[in-house]
């Protein structure tokens, strides 16, 4: 049953609020029981806008709002869920299904958010059909053909695009476009694109919660940035010790976060050990960070792949404080530090690291 509900969008948002006006949500579900809950991301984390308990399929949830918000309907004890765009004092209802297909109507954010989907869903229909007669067309070598069914494929996406657009600039200053502009931010790591997102959204936008998730998302990104000064953390080895970042002492020091199970890893070690070994005399520090949750599978990679410098590791895998503060989204994720813990580069591996490390060592 946990395939239920499986349709889900990068993040949900609200206005923070204390009053407003009540939304009520009535409905079907394809669930016999359960409890059903409306969530919604704000700056200050995750907020539960309704919860109501459900029998027989059918249910009815009220809250309260004093601005806009999107909203994510979704079955407690179960992934994915439902999201929506709610208003004050608006009625919805709303259909959900097995599949993670869901119909909710209601509100005029909603309903230019389900405009919004029908756009693209048509778009990438009418896409997925051109490509097709194109793919035969082109087997056929009817290269006339194919180039008109690019130049349909073209138009396709571009009225597309424009009707996108247009929805846009119509609900620029709402929740809805601040979301719709935002969608997928967690996914991007570094402050540029943030902030070209964020240069997307007018000024009321910015106000909105998904404008401010946005803005902080760049603060953060930014403190472990090039340029920026690694934030210090403190860490335990497999003998028990602690190492905290700073009180390493050297001209250049890689961070490198890694795990026994990452198959590129294991692959970089042996790079990774011959450069420690002709550079550590002139001023080369290691410290691998491992994401590990098993303490004998840790300390067996490194006796295995022979890694000889400072090795930390709070087992908690992808949940430890250092990953999440790095915002460490896979491995291997390399950082490079001058002696004052400046950042100078960041995921540079194999040859580029090493001629990254000579060159710089060569000149200080």
């Amino acid at each position: 049953m946990k395939d239920i509900l499986t349709y889900i969008l990068p993040f949900l948002f609200s206005a923070q609020s204390v009053c407003g006006q009540p939304f009520t949500i009535h409905g079907k579900i394809e669930l016999d029981k359960g409890t059903l809950l409306v969530l919604t991301q704000t700056p200050k984390g995750i907020d539960t806008l309704a919860r109501t308990a459900f029998t027989g399929e059918q249910f009815s949830l009220t809250g309260e709002l004093a601005e806009p918000a999107v909203g994510h309907l979704v079955v407690e004890g179960y992934d994915g869920g439902f999201v929506m765009i709610l208003e004050p004092g608006a009625d919805y209802t709303a259909s959900l299904t097995r599949d993670g297909q869901g119909d909710i109507r209601g509100g005029k954010l909603q309903q230019a958010y389900l405009d919004y989907q029908n756009i693209v869903r048509d778009a990438n229909g009418e896409t997925r059909e051109l490509r097709q007669k194109m793919a035969e067309a082109g087997a056929q070598k009817h290269f006339k053909t194919v180039k008109e069914f690019q130049e349909k494929i073209n138009k396709v996406q571009a009225t597309a695009h424009n009707k996108l657009n247009a929805l846009i600039r119509q609900n620029a200053d709402n929740v809805l476009a601040a979301y719709l502009q935002t969608a997928g931010m967690e996914r991007i790591n570094e402050p540029a694109p943030l902030k070209q997102m964020y240069g997307t959204l007018s000024e009321k936008a910015r106000l909105t919660p998904p404008g401010q998730i946005l803005a902080a998302r760049i603060a953060e990104m930014e403190r472990v940035s090039v340029s920026a000064q690694a934030p210090d953390f403190t860490l335990p080895t497999p003998t028990g010790e602690t190492v905290t970042l700073y009180g390493v002492r050297a001209k250049l020091k890689i961070i490198d976060f890694w795990a026994s199970w990452c198959g590129p890893c294991r692959m970089e070690n042996p790079n990774m050990v011959k450069l420690y070994n002709d550079f550590k005399d002139k001023g080369l520090a290691v410290i691998s960070v491992s994401l590990d949750e098993r303490k004998a599978a840790w300390t067996q990679a490194i006796k295995k792949d022979g890694m000889p410098w400072i090795h930390v590791s709070d087992l908690k895998g992808w949940k430890g404080d250092v990953v999440k503060q790095y915002h460490v989204d896979a491995v291997p994720f390399i950082l490079v530090l001058d002696e004052n813990n400046r950042i100078l580069a960041k995921n540079i591996r194999a040859e580029k690291l090493r001629a990254f490390v000579e060159d710089y060592l060569s000149k200080h």
